[in-house]
């Protein structure tokens, strides 16, 4: 097999992080690629190895329609975005930490590139192969030639340092004396740009996330007020596994982070609002009103619709899709109980109500007691959908150099095996957003998401609360008449006194009113009765239901 190997260079220090080489790095003076590092970190390169970023697939036990499988960005990936990376052949491997470019085979440590995220001045770029040039005449006629990488026999791209964009005087040599552990620098090499471009793909990170203001990120700002915090500070690390998932995403390698590692379960002064916090609304909820504050996010994409990028294939130009992209964008809002269902390659699809196909979105439900609301970029594009009811993988690289993504979908059910006929639609893909936090002093009123009678219209305040839910409630609960005599209290009173999450005299959970009218005893009341006692009787039903609702019992313990 062949390995990449980066040619020695002269020994000249040069001080590539501020913070200071380690000073056993100090004493290399020759680099011959991996194997300089892997000499003293055999067990690190090793956990590199069977990490996701070598890998581009994983365990996938928050994936419900594929429990139990391995997938990832090269088993079964696709989305509405560049949609089928393997497709690409080399154009999305180019950022990526495999020194040999994703290559097909299973990685080993000499296909780590450590430089990639242990060292902010490193720049690298896949040697070209001008005797395999491939010319193409594009959907409006034109000829063009491009040039890829070089690749063996077994699928192998060969990278080397790319001088021409890093400081004047760096060699290999100095580079390797002066690693450190991943900056916000370091992770926004390649998701910055993920998507094709700055800002275009996540929503919520960007090139400008490497020094964020307050108001873009709190928490990442160097700025006074800000915590300077860098992305291992959340994603945590154990042998190269990085915890954090979003919606869209199909592995899972590590926890996901959590906001009460560093702030407490009660993290406001206010009780009603630590009861937000700790019930049904998640923490990026108020503290990200916007998405996309950096630089504009892409929130559709036309592939029917090509538009000539000069800057694609390293400067050859190609084709993308029309692009529809906003900045400071709204969120919408979603239940997440921290699963999702994630489309893969090969499965049948199934159609949403609005004739539209959703090919990642979040699990949850209201009252769940798992779910909460959390923000979300909803994207879309079109697709195409064989008479299967599969999802068609085009081979996108047909797309970017002749505009003709019909040519790139026929070419993609050759690939898959697939015959017969297909038609474009419609698809979308919900996106958790979760970086961007803004300061404490933007965060919402209360009056910004409820009005006073509890019955909010959606599209008036920030929140839908009646498409979340909310407003799902029989006549009889909002006049009273369900358990008792018909009475008034403001929407805030009468939950300070019926929720057990407000410490309310009632105890009663949100399910017990957020949900349809019972319909009946779960079974006879001869039966129901006597599951917790002799069987007793009541004259009167009032009194009768009161005296369980004070032990505490919950509706659906009798109702259906």
């Amino acid at each position: 097999m062949k390995k990449t190997v980066f040619a020695t260079a002269a020994l000249t220090f040069f001080a590539s992080n501020a913070s200071g080489a380690i000073p056993q790095h100090l004493a290399i003076t020759q680099y011959d690629g991996p194997q300089t590092c892997i000499a003293c970190h055999q067990v690190q390169a090793q956990d590199m190895v069977n990490s996701l970023h070598m890998q581009w697939k994983g365990a996938t036990p928050e994936l419900t329609n594929a429990p139990g499988k391995v997938l990832g960005k090269a088993v079964g990936g696709i989305n509405t975005f560049c949609t089928y990376a393997p497709s690409s052949k080399g154009a999305c491997y180019a950022c990526h930490v495999r020194a040999d470019g994703n290559a097909p085979h299973p990685p080993t440590v000499n296909d780590v590139d450590c430089l990639m995220c242990h060292s902010d001045t490193y720049q690298r770029k896949t040697v070209a192969d001008p005797t395999k040039p491939v010319t193409v005449t594009d959907i409006f006629g034109k000829v063009k030639t491009y040039i890829f990488g070089k690749q063996d026999a077994l699928g192998n791209y060969t990278t080397v340092p790319d001088y021409t964009l890093m400081p004047a005087g760096t060699t290999m040599v100095s580079l390797a004396q002066n690693v450190h552990k991943p900056t916000r620098t370091s992770c926004l090499r390649c998701h910055a740009k993920a998507g094709g471009a700055d800002w275009t793909k996540r929503g919520d990170m960007g090139l400008s996330t490497k020094n964020p203001t307050l108001a873009e990120d709190v928490h990442m700002s160097p700025d006074a007020g800000g915590k300077n915090m860098t992305c291992i500070s959340c994603h945590k690390t154990v042998k190269h596994k990085i915890g954090g998932r979003g919606i869209d995403l199909r592995q899972t390698e590590a926890g996901d982070p959590k906001c009460t590692t560093c702030h407490t379960a009660s993290p406001h002064e206010s009780s009603v609002l630590n009861r937000h916090a700790q019930g049904q609304v998640g923490c990026q909820t108020c503290h990200i009103r916007t998405f996309s504050k950096g630089g504009a996010t892409e929130m559709s994409r036309d592939w029917l619709k090509p538009v000539w990028d000069p800057a694609s294939f390293g400067g050859q130009g190609g084709y993308i899709g029309t692009e529809v992209k906003l900045a400071n964008a709204k969120p919408e809002y979603r239940w997440f109980d921290g699963t999702s269902y994630v489309y893969n390659v090969g499965e049948i699809i199934t159609k949403n109500a609005d004739g539209t196909y959703t090919m990642a979105r979040a699990n949850g439900k209201a009252f769940d007691g798992k779910s909460k609301i959390v923000p979300i970029k909803n994207h879309w594009s079109v697709m195409p959908l064989h008479s299967s009811g599969k999802i068609i993988p085009p081979v996108i690289k047909d797309m970017f150099m002749t505009g003709d993504f019909n040519k790139a979908i026929v070419a993609g059910m050759a690939d898959q095996g697939l015959t017969g006929t297909y038609t474009m639609v419609k698809a979308n893909t919900e996106m958790l957003i979760t970086h961007g936090v803004d300061p404490k002093s933007k965060a919402p009123l209360c009056t910004e998401c409820h009005a006073s009678t509890g019955k909010t219209v959606d599209g008036t305040k920030m929140l839908p609360l009646g498409k979340l839910g909310y407003h799902t409630w029989p006549a009889k609960v909002a006049n009273c008449t369900l358990c008792h005599s018909a009475k008034t209290a403001t929407w805030e009173s009468m939950h300070n006194k019926h929720a057990a999450s407000n410490g309310g005299e009632v105890k009663l959970a949100c399910a017990s009113c957020h949900r349809s009218e019972p319909t009946g005893l779960i079974s006879a009341k001869s039966t129901l009765c006597k599951t917790c006692h002799s069987l007793k009787t009541w004259s009167n039903s009032q009194e009768l239901h009161k005296k369980h609702v004070e032990k505490g019992y919950q509706c659906t313990k009798c109702h259906k």
